[in-house]
């Protein structure tokens, strides 16, 4: 029986299969026919009768579509693989299903087809097109096929739909905005969404109005208003589109206030949002004085909205008022946990792949208006156990460490938009690349500022860093101490920090070491890098990026310092690759060769690579989304690193891979394998023989690595 069908899901699912009401028909598919232009999940999303959900494999548009909301052609395929049993049988309703027919027409009137019909549908089973509740006419006897003891059946509905040719769109033409700079009247003409040549469609129209509306705004005027008229000619399928724009005044700010803010002050909430009176309005400066605010951390919400003034006749006199509403957050915080970190590592000033995994437990307290101001102070203890193997093997061994991290920032320091910070860690344990024992102890002092609506931000710091090895060992690099500047320059481009699909980004960082210390260096870093993000068809995304790095020593403790670190600079900042963000052919800091240094490189989960004076790094990626949460990627990785002060282009040491991303709130879960592409390692050459620590595929055929961490490749 039915109910008994689910009982093995039960073991899977707290609240097993759900069931159809036992005089009803349970809708379980809505089938088109007849599309050929327009995707069939874009007007499904319009309609009332919906079917049974089902988890679905979609390369295209995302599945969970809205209604009215493009892209609407058909450009997606995709493939049901279950249910969704959690979830209840929705049900046929005969009216409901009639008003449906009359959207699936207006709907295909709203993208242009005005010829278009259904021209039949069908269910099945026959009788729920008679009548939408089972009607019995001998007790115990049904005109369905019932799907078990005291349920109802389900039906398969087909709809046909003749679409016609659509009326295209031959002519637009934007008046009213002769007055406005070239610049500005260049943005507003590209807010059309419409195209010449292509179907009309209703929503892009309105799109396009809202868009103008937008483009004023963000050009100072607050009043601005689009509206439209379209003629369309049925007979010849054309249609002749005019937008007409009225910017009104150009805008300045008037008064600014904020509420809502309790015992916080006021003063640093208008200071970080820096919305002056008879500054030039924009929308855009509106926008970011929000993110500012927001950002202060000691707020549960922001509202920054806008009230331009209207006189006598309600037109609009040039001058925005702007309120600033808040609702106060929690000002202390804490907490107790535990967790897992894997694949890389994060210091004062850099974030590295590493081999090393570790659980975990954390303690944190944080106080977001510490000596008010919005001073936050944060302090995080972490005591771990971190394996040897990168495969949490603890039983090839571990090692136990405690990182501590206190964190001071301080918001509008100097000026609105600077924040300054003093940050110190010390982390007793493994180093994260040789796993011997060591005391690591940095200070750093900085400053940051974000530019243009936050894409550009700018970052300088100054920093000490104590580096004092416990093991005793000619292998590992001796104690030393080092003092630096760094700055970093980000231009951040992207449409989505985490999950970006189009756009550019920049980074490029240095650090210059110009103390002459005892067991230290002098030295320059240099590390720029770019990123590129293109959409594809099927909504699928093509990445790359290419790296480069440069380590220039100019004197150091010979007398010290060990031979290694003379030659390669120290422990924490040589050049390293190789990893889940970097070369994914290799575990974290692998990447490179022992060169002409006796570095004592051992074999297993006891070797090490010593890093280097020259990298560079390439990268392209192809992303794929097969449902909401889940996708997959196809990627190749190139790169190398050299002891020697120079780079080596022809190392591409080429690694292939495919792995799979699940989205959360913090970013994508991403499970990577890369595989060493033979013969594609070193051009005209041999490569290295020590290319250790990786893992081998197929019963050690194929030298390679996995990688399982959170966020993506880049």
């Amino acid at each position: 029986m039915g109910g008994r069908r689910c009982i093995w899901l039960l073991l899977l699912v707290a609240s097993g299969c759900k069931t159809i009401p036992e005089d009803a028909y349970g809708i379980d598919r809505i089938r088109f026919s007849g599309m050929e232009e327009l995707d069939h999940e874009a007007l499904r999303a319009c309609m009332a009768s919906q079917e049974r959900e089902r988890v679905t494999i979609a390369f295209g548009t995302s599945p969970d579509r809205e209604c009215g909301v493009p892209p609407f052609d058909g450009k997606r395929l995709s493939f049901d693989l279950w249910k969704k049993l959690r979830k209840g049988w929705p049900t046929l309703d005969s009216a409901v299903f009639d008003r449906d027919i009359d959207r699936i027409e207006r709907w295909y009137q709203a993208r242009g087809y005005y010829d278009a019909a259904v021209v039949s549908t069908e269910l099945d089973p026959p009788s729920a097109a008679q009548d939408d509740r089972i009607v019995t006419t001998t007790p115990g006897e049904a005109p369905c096929t019932r799907e078990g003891e005291g349920e109802g059946c389900k039906v398969s509905i087909g709809i046909e739909i003749e679409e016609g040719l659509p009326v295209l769109v031959r002519s637009i033409r934007v008046t009213g905005h002769e007055s406005l700079g070239e610049s500005e009247r260049k943005a507003i003409e590209s807010a059309v969404a419409l195209e010449i040549d292509k179907a009309f469609d209703e929503a892009l129209y309105e799109r396009s109005k809202r868009a103008i509306r937008r483009r004023l705004r963000s050009a100072s005027y607050a009043c601005g208003r689009a509206s439209g008229r379209v003629e369309i000619d049925l007979e010849a399928r054309e249609a002749f589109v005019e937008l007409y724009v009225e910017p009104g005044p150009a805008c300045t700010l008037g008064d600014v206030s904020v509420s809502g803010y309790q015992e916080l002050p006021a003063k640093t909430i208008l200071d970080v949002a820096d919305l002056q009176t008879g500054d030039r309005y924009s929308s855009n400066a509106l926008a970011e004085a929000q993110r500012a605010v927001y950002a202060l951390g000691a707020l549960a919400s922001v509202d920054v909205t806008e009230n331009p003034r209207l006189d006598a006749e309600e037109q609009c006199t040039g001058v925005v008022d702007v309120s600033i509403a808040v609702e106060p957050g929690r000002q202390i915080r804490w907490g107790i946990g535990a967790g897992v970190q894997s694949g890389a590592i994060n210091t004062l000033t850099l974030e590295q792949d590493t081999r090393i995994s570790d659980v975990h437990l954390f303690g944190l307290f944080e106080h977001r208006n510490f000596i008010t101001g919005f001073r936050k102070l944060r302090i995080e203890d972490r005591p771990k156990i971190v394996a040897s193997d990168p495969f949490f093997r603890f039983g090839r061994g571990f090692i136990f460490g405690n990182e501590l991290r206190v964190g001071y920032r301080r918001p509008a320091f100097l000026e609105p938009r600077t924040t300054s910070a003093i940050e110190f860690r010390h982390d007793w344990g493994p180093d994260p690349f040789e796993l011997f024992r060591r005391h690591d102890l940095q200070i750093r002092g900085n400053l940051s500022r974000p530019f243009f609506d936050g894409r550009l931000l700018l970052v300088g710091g100054l920093n000490y860093d104590t580096y004092l090895t416990v093991d005793r060992d000619p292998r590992y690099p001796t104690s030393y101490q080092v003092v630096f500047f760094d700055e970093s320059v980000i231009v951040d481009l992207r449409d989505d920090s985490r999950s970006p699909r189009a756009g550019f980004y920049f980074r490029g960082s240095s650090q210059q070491s110009p103390a002459k210390l005892r067991r230290s260096w002098q030295y320059i870093r240099v590390s720029p890098e770019v990123r590129g993000f293109a959409p594809l068809p099927l909504s699928s995304t093509l990445a790359f990026r290419f790296g480069i790095g440069a380590m220039f020593l100019f004197s150091r403790d010979r007398d010290r310092l060990d031979l290694i670190g003379q030659e390669l600079g120290p422990q924490n900042y040589r050049l390293r690759s190789g990893g889940p963000t970097t070369h994914r052919g290799f575990f974290g800091g692998f990447l490179g060769d022992p060169g002409s240094i006796d570095s004592l490189n051992r074999e297993g989960s006891d070797a090490r690579n010593d890093g280097g004076l020259r990298k560079w790094e390439a990268g392209v990626e192809w992303r794929v989304p097969i449902t909401q949460a889940f996708a997959t990627a196809l990627f190749m990785d190139f790169g190398d690193v050299n002891r020697a002060p120079v780079w080596r282009f022809n190392y591409i040491r080429a690694a292939a891979g495919f792995g799979f991303r699940y989205r959360t709130p913090v970013g994508p879960i991403r499970l990577d394998f890369g595989f060493l592409i033979p013969g594609w390692q070193v051009i005209n050459g041999t490569a290295p023989p020590n290319a250790f620590n990786i893992f081998r595929f197929i019963r050690g055929g194929v030298p390679g690595a996995i990688h399982f961490t959170i966020g993506e490749a880049f």
